[in-house]
């Protein structure tokens, strides 16, 4: 962005916003309603301040209390939340760096105090899933991965199901 431009009140950087969501146990439950019923409540969280009164509230706290506090509060809302989800959507088409073409793009964010991590980035029609663990908590990440591969699955043929 060039300084003076028309794109209004856009700036460079990172900006940080939480939702805070409650996650439901829906045993017997078809995936693609579990998703439609977590759809609604997400729906109605976005059309909410919650996200920008959180990342306003976190810049003052910085910003008048010091950086310290922030990280503090920070903390503590990351240690009584049960896992972070992050949906990040990439471009549409496939994009090239100095000729090079770009095949994937991962995001990471370490030393968390959640027992799972979740990223999913989707990035030129496709969707890569990445999942962190704590071994000591969940210790068999690799069938965690496969539940939520066949989640997904049953969920695409659903949806082409219904499509028909």
């Amino acid at each position: 962005m060039r300084a003076g431009s028309s794109y209004g009140l856009t700036s460079w950087g990172n900006k940080t916003g939480l939702i805070l969501l409650p996650i439901y146990c829906c045993n017997g439950l078809h995936p693609l309603g579990h998703v439609s019923a977590m759809k609604d409540i997400m729906d109605k969280k976005k059309h909410s301040y919650e996200a920008n009164i959180a990342h306003t509230a976190l810049k003052m706290l910085t910003a008048y209390l010091g950086p310290k506090v922030g990280s503090w509060c920070c903390h503590r809302v990351l240690c009584n939340t049960s896992l972070l989800i992050s949906n990040i959507t990439g471009p549409s088409e496939e994009i090239k760096i100095a000729d090079n073409p770009v095949l994937y793009i991962k995001v990471n964010i370490s030393s968390q105090p959640h027992a799972m991590t979740m990223h999913m980035v989707s990035y030129a029609g496709k969707a890569d899933l990445q999942v962190m663990v704590a071994k000591d908590i969940i210790p068999d990440p690799e069938f965690l991965v496969k539940c939520f591969q066949d989640s997904l699955a049953e969920m695409k043929v659903s949806i082409k199901m219904n499509e028909l």
